[in-house]
């Protein structure tokens, strides 16, 4: 893993936060490209899975707040 020129590091200086990374190279897509590129190609297989783990992320954060909130 590598942050590189990633500014993200930012955010984590105001709160806690994470960096996930999601593969999305598939070798049968000639995926000849870099990221940052207009002609990137990605395996567009793998955004569900990718939303979702945003999605079980935000509940379980919204689910801790509750928790706290209500004891």
């Amino acid at each position: 893993m590598s942050m590189g020129a990633e500014d993200f590091s930012f955010y984590t200086e105001k709160m806690a936060a994470a960096f996930f990374m999601i593969g999305t190279k598939n070798e049968t897509l000639d995926p000849k490209r870099l990221w940052h590129s207009p002609y990137l190609v990605i395996d567009e297989e793998v955004l569900p899975i990718g939303a979702a783990l945003h999605a079980a992320v935000a509940i379980s954060y919204l689910d801790n707040i509750d928790a706290a909130v209500t004891h």
